[in-house]
């Protein structure tokens, strides 16, 4: 028997393990409590009103995970933890976490969504938008756009563009970016009514609302307009529909801009196997349980789209995490 082998089919069992230890300390507040400071679990527990034995036994696992370390009677945030896991931080990701946890029931029914090829995130569900998740949603890809949107500022040059739709912007943060980086750019965040009543919060907070306006819409039902826009930005929506829906969307976006415009669509790009890379994979899943025909796709299915779309010059640029861009060219009729 190969020991290595055994231990890694266990750790993919018990993987779960190790989330529940997360959600519970990002949850409950445990790394912006220590902060730079170091403090002792019964300290710590009296100020989470929690069981000491039981909250000493939690972070004597946030040690073994490398999230905290312990000295002598005291635990203290690792640069990892502070970096990323005290509210407030820069790259705070504990909103995005948190919306992990959210998931938490609808992958527990994996399973059924195999069996029936349906989701199982409606089952149930109320007809009026739950407000507490559509928060955190947005909260949490506030979290993963801030961490992205440089990056992407870094790799797509904007110089030149007056007018950019971000279609589907959640929170906005990719357009207060874009914005921030070319003062000659506008943009105008697109996306569901209650989306967008959150969505103006942060572009205030950013003090970016001369730069950056909100529409409420529907991309699926509702017109984007023509000839507008010199970017049209399609971030981690593609994955949420089938392809015959995906042209669609892009043909609108085809006919909200104008010649020479471009559209940047940011996702997670599967390569011809649908196999690599992981976490588009897995995240395949994910659009299983939660859309009614979402999935991860491949760079060859956007390829395929695009022109269908009318678009040309397709390139691919690719990003320092799990995402890519790709970039159509709206050429002038001849």
């Amino acid at each position: 028997m190969n020991w290595n082998q055994v231990n890694y089919l266990y750790e993919l069992a018990y993987g779960f393990w190790k989330s529940q230890i997360i959600f519970t300390a990002v949850e409950s507040g445990v790394f912006t409590l220590i902060a730079d400071n170091g403090k002792t679990a019964g300290g710590i527990a009296l100020q989470l009103k929690t069981n000491k034995r039981a909250t000493e036994m939690l972070l004597n696992a946030l040690v073994a995970l490398g999230l905290l370390r312990k000295a002598k009677d005291k635990f203290f945030n690792t640069p990892l933890s502070n970096q990323y896991l005290v509210r407030g931080a820069p790259f705070y990701i504990g909103d995005s976490i948190h919306h992990m946890h959210n998931l938490w029931d609808n992958w527990s029914k994996l399973g059924r969504a195999v069996k029936t090829g349906k989701p199982v995130a409606f089952k149930n569900a109320k007809k009026k938008v739950n407000a507490g998740r559509t928060r955190d949603f947005i909260a949490a890809m506030q979290n993963i756009g801030r961490t992205k949107a440089a990056e992407i500022a870094k790799r797509f040059d904007l110089k030149g563009c007056r007018k950019l739709l971000d279609l589907g912007g959640g929170p906005g943060t990719y357009s207060i970016e874009f914005t921030k980086r070319n003062h000659r750019l506008k943009a105008i965040v697109f996306d569901l009514e209650d989306v967008i009543r959150l969505a103006k919060r942060y572009i205030k907070d950013a003090g970016m609302q001369e730069r950056v306006s909100t529409i409420a819409g529907d991309c699926l039902k509702d017109d984007l307009g023509t000839n507008l826009y010199d970017v049209a930005f399609v971030s981690n929506i593609l994955h949420i529909y089938d392809p015959e829906t995906n042209i669609e969307i892009l043909k609108k976006c085809w006919e909200s801009l104008v010649d020479n415009g471009k559209v940047v669509i940011h996702e997670f790009v599967l390569d011809r196997t649908k196999t690599r890379p992981q976490f588009g994979a897995l995240f395949s899943l994910q659009m299983l349980l939660g859309t009614m025909g979402g999935a991860s796709y491949s760079e060859q299915e956007y390829r395929d789209w695009l022109p269908k779309a009318g678009f040309k010059a397709i390139k691919r640029i690719n990003l320092p995490s799990d995402s890519s861009l790709l970039i159509g060219v709206k050429k002038p009729v001849s």
